[in-house]
């Protein structure tokens, strides 16, 4: 019984849920069967962690009925019962959450039910209460669109004959919120595309484009700012990128959190795709470290309020690469408590190692580096590696060499490391190798450059062009 549809349902109610689902189910509007109500009392003393050997179906039945043999029919007839109305239940629970479309509708109930007062009060409040939203993203004008929609429907049940205006605010309102939305999901489109090699077809007419250009429904901000991201998207660049980042900023209190999280991840990650290209990279660099700044400070990119620590890695590398040594210590150290605690230690100890590493402080990079105790493999390949640029700068051949062997052999044998990031570092340790032994030349420098994947290319192009 684990695996059934009913089961996996209860296990994502919370207290609460349990509490109000119970009232649920023993109200007659929505249930006149007894059987349910104990069918579910049942479930319940075993929940949340349902135990197989109690959820055998015919244990379960034997309890509700202990007189009757086990019938399969019955058990499927109440379990898919049971299933509606643990569906039904959620549904209502989530549309209560979203208090217009409960008035979206009521209203169109009165509509056809032709009681115009009721209608009339009802449309007067939510009206209202629209107006006084501060958000103008894609949500609002859906709302928008749904409202102008039972007012058309009302009007056309009226026996005056006049312009039609409502059907034309309807239109209007149905065009804005079709473009807002359109544009949003194909940015989002864009931008996957470009991460995970995501193929599409852009719908986005060169009518619709041109339009869009020629300044159509240019004061709404959820247009005005996806138009934008997607010209950068699409052909944008270094100053599309600043007209795009101004104008963000500008619009960013229309945008629910949600939102804006997507947004800083969408550009974040546009900064990072440049930053691959080598196209102005310190630009890229101190633009991208503000973002990540800016999206931690505001907790639009935590995850149930917490940093990720790659995220924290992210910026302390930023950071370090910009040479703002004060800046990301003080960050290393503010945000250190922001991360799970299981991700603490190895986190800090891993970015202040980089710090002092950066420093060309070799010892106090390597005393820092002992304290990590790996808690994610991740750690185990950078701290391995890092180690191995510190007898490189400190002219420990023979460490060097022997960390080499043994780091190449850890790669290989180590089955829970995915091939991709195998040879990330794989081809960091035979590039080391070639710039150990090797003399300068332009073929060298080249062949790095080809690499790929390949971790730290920057430093090794960094360490063959000084030999």
């Amino acid at each position: 019984m684990n695996n059934s549809k009913l089961i996996f349902l209860l296990k994502s109610y919370d207290a609460e849920d349990w509490r109000l689902f119970a009232k649920f189910i023993s109200s007659p509007f929505y249930n006149q069967k007894e059987e349910i109500v104990r069918f579910f009392d049942i479930l319940r003393t075993l929940a949340p962690e349902f135990p197989a050997k109690k959820m055998e179906k015919e244990k379960i039945m034997q309890k509700l009925f202990p007189k009757k043999e086990f019938d399969i029919k019955i058990y499927k007839y109440l379990t898919n019962l049971l299933l509606k109305l643990g569906e039904e239940f959620i549904a209502i629970k989530e549309m209560k959450n979203r208090e217009l479309i409960q008035d979206y509708h009521l209203l169109n109930a009165y509509v056809k039910r032709g009681v115009d007062k009721n209608y009339q009060f009802i449309l007067k409040k939510v009206l209202k209460q629209q107006e006084t939203l501060s958000q103008r993203d894609a949500d609002f004008y859906y709302r928008n669109y749904l409202l102008k929609n039972v007012q058309a429907s009302h009007f056309s049940n009226q026996t005056i004959r006049k312009n039609n205006e409502a059907t034309e605010q309807l239109m209007t309102a149905f065009d804005i919120y079709y473009f807002s939305t359109k544009l949003k999901h194909t940015c989002h489109l864009m931008s996957n595309q470009s991460v995970i090699s995501l193929e599409f077809e852009n719908q986005l007419t060169n009518e619709i484009i041109e339009q869009l250009n020629q300044g159509l429904f240019s004061d709404i901000p959820a247009i005005r700012l996806y138009h934008q991201l997607y010209l950068l998207l699409t052909e944008g660049n270094k100053d599309d990128f600043l007209v795009f980042k101004d104008l963000f900023f500008e619009l960013e209190n229309y945008f629910s959190n949600t939102e804006l999280r997507d947004l800083y991840i969408i550009i974040i990650n546009y900064c990072i795709r440049q930053l691959e290209k080598a196209k102005e990279t310190q630009f890229f660099l101190q633009e991208l470290y503000d973002l990540y700044i800016k999206a931690i400070d505001k907790e639009l990119i935590l995850t149930d309020g917490y940093l990720s620590p790659w995220t924290y890695k992210n910026v302390t590398k930023l950071g370090l690469r910009l040479q703002k040594y004060k800046e990301t210590e003080d960050f290393i150290s503010q945000n250190k408590n922001r991360l799970k605690i299981e991700f603490q230690s190895d986190a800090f100890h891993y970015a202040m190692a980089e710090l002092f590493y950066y420093q060309k402080n070799y010892d106090e990079t390597l005393s820092y580096l002992l304290q990590v105790d790996y808690s994610d493999v991740y750690y185990i390949l950078d701290t391995k590696s890092l180690m191995l640029k510190i007898y490189y700068e400190t002219d420990e051949e023979e460490a060097m060499l022997s960390l080499m062997a043994s780091f190449q052999t850890y790669l290989r044998r180590n089955s829970l490391i995915s091939e991709n990031v195998k040879n990330t570092y794989l081809n960091f340790v035979r590039c080391l190798n070639r710039v150990i032994k090797e003399k300068h030349s332009e073929k060298l420098l080249e062949e790095i450059k080809s690499y790929s994947p390949l971790y730290d290319k920057n430093w090794l192009l960094s360490k063959v062009k000084k030999r």
